[in-house]
This record gives structure tokens, C-alpha cells and sequence, in this order.
């Protein structure tokens, strides 16, 4: 499967290729992808769906366009990430690779990927999602990410370019650590804009953030298993109630470890069902 890295130049032309087609392409798709799901979780699953809401307080008025007008600057900053991977695997240089996906070891090996990806980018935004609340970096940088004390599904992406740089660096870094196929890492990291939208929307989508241990967890489990190790929406939300806590992104290892839990999160956990 590694092998097939040598395939990129016959993989077949597009209009719209899922990897392959620059900046432009990629931000097309980014901001057509942030702007929808984020219309379906904030206007639409509320009203089709009873769903509970987890803050205690209302939304100032103009503040969900903000978020969404913030939001602009870091897609670019994520199509221009995704642009430098481009090149550096047309040039051969990391360990991305293209070709067909096919047979049982292929699809584990992926399988595996994707695992691999969580627990890095889950340790990757802890530890900077931390560093971006020492103090300069809270003042000048991450304090516009903070502006929403009751974030809504814009807020996934409303932060500071210097903030998305960091956020997104992991993107690359990823490409010289194991080897990772094309479509997967660009399919994986647009579904991580999913994950920091649905993070914010105030609400439970479900019993925990829909990674693949989650979807391995509920297939095991059921529904109503309480998981502690994976993230809730409720976990992040607290986040901009208290931020000086809950700093990870899919698991709450990191933050049982350091001691950055809120004592109340476990007690409320799926108290909104």
C-alpha cells in the first residue's frame, strides 16, 4: 500500500478533485463544507430535533454572524495548510501516498490511520489549545475565539489567523510521522471542521464527539453507556464558561491527567438526554 505513493500523477483529473487541485479548490471545499454543516446544526437540527440545550445563557444579538464572518481567515489559513501538503507529496517528500484503496488490509490499515489521527490531534490541540491561554497569547491572539461565552456552530472555526496557523500545523507534522494516504488525510481533516463546529453548538448530538472509537464505543455499548475517556459537547462548551479548564478535543485523558477537569463535568455528564 505504501508503495503506491509513486500513483499521484494517474490519479484521475477533476473539476473539483478531492485532493490534488491547489488552494483554491481546497478552500472552495472548506467553506462550502464549514458554511452548511454549520447551517444544519445551528438553524436546522434544533428545529427538527428536541434537542436540550447546555448553556445558561442567550446568545448576544449579532453575535453568531461575527463568528461566521471570523471564520473566513483561519478556512484560508486550513486551504493553504492543506495546499503545502499538496506540494510536498507531488514532490515526494513525507510519507503521503495516492492510488486506489482496496482489500481487507488496505481499509484496516486506514482504519488504523484514523485512530492514530485522533490521539495526535487530540494531544496536538490540548497541549496548544494550553499554550494559547498563556497569558500574551490569551491577550493578543485567542481572546477573539473567547468573545463567545455561549459559542454556536460558527464559533468552530471564529479564532485569530496566528491561532489557526498553530491549530492546523499538526496537518503537516502528520505527513512525516507514519505513512497516510491522500484522500484519507484530506477526507480526516475535513472532518475534524465537523468536530470543532459540533463542539460548539450548545447542545448533545450525541452520546459523546462521533469519532471512530466513539462509533466502536456505541456499537459495544449502546447508546446509553456512559464513556468518561471520550469527549461530550458539554465538555468543550464548559470550556467557555470556565477557561481555565477542559483544553482537549476528543478524549478527556489529557485533561484527568493535568488536573484540568471541571469537578462538576463527570457529576452533569448526559444529564441532557
Amino acid at each position: 500500500m505504501i508503495t503506491q505513493r509513486t500513483q499521484t500523477a494517474r490519479d484521475p483529473p477533476s473539476i473539483l478533485p478531492l485532493y490534488g487541485g491547489g488552494f483554491w479548490v481546497a478552500l472552495v471545499q472548506l467553506t462550502v463544507f464549514y458554511y452548511a454543516v454549520g447551517a444544519v446544526l445551528h438553524f436546522l437540527l434544533p428545529r427538527i430535533a428536541p434537542v436540550k440545550q447546555i448553556q445558561h445563557q442567550p446568545r448576544k444579538r449579532g453575535e453568531v454572524l461575527r463568528d461566521a464572518f471570523y471564520s473566513l481567515g483561519p478556512l484560508a489559513v486550513k486551504a493553504v495548510v492543506w495546499a503545502i501538503v499538496e506540494e510536498l507529496h507531488k514532490r515526494d517528500l513525507g510519507l503521503t501516498y495516492g492510488g486506489q484503496v482496496s482489500g481487507l488490509a488496505e481499509v484496516s490499515y486506514c482504519c488504523l490511520c484514523i485512530a492514530l489521527l485522533d490521539y495526535l490531534h487530540d494531544t496536538w490541540f490540548y497541549w496548544t489549545h494550553r499554550l494559547l491561554h498563556w497569558g500574551p497569547l490569551y491577550r493578543h491572539v485567542h481572546y477573539i475565539h473567547h468573545k463567545s461565552k455561549a459559542p454556536s456552530a460558527f464559533t468552530g472555526y471564529s479564532f485569530h489567523l496566528v491561532e489557526a496557523a498553530i491549530v492546523f500545523a499538526n496537518e503537516i507534522l502528520v505527513c512525516f510521522l507514519f505513512p497516510v494516504h491522500m484522500g484519507l488525510h484530506r477526507l480526516y481533516h475535513l472532518y475534524t471542521t465537523l468536530i470543532h463546529e459540533g463542539g460548539h453548538v450548545g447542545y448533545e448530538l450525541a452520546p459523546f464527539i462521533p469519532t471512530l472509537e466513539g462509533l466502536v464505543t456505541l456499537a459495544v455499548r449502546g447508546v446509553r453507556s456512559r464513556a468518561p475517556w471520550l469527549n461530550t459537547v458539554q465538555h468543550h462548551d464548559m470550556h467557555h464558561r470556565y477557561p481555565t479548564r477542559h483544553f482537549s478535543l476528543y478524549f478527556t485523558h489529557w485533561d484527568r491527567l493535568c488536573g484540568t477537569l471541571h469537578p462538576s463535568y463527570d457529576k452533569d455528564l448526559f444529564s441532557y438526554y
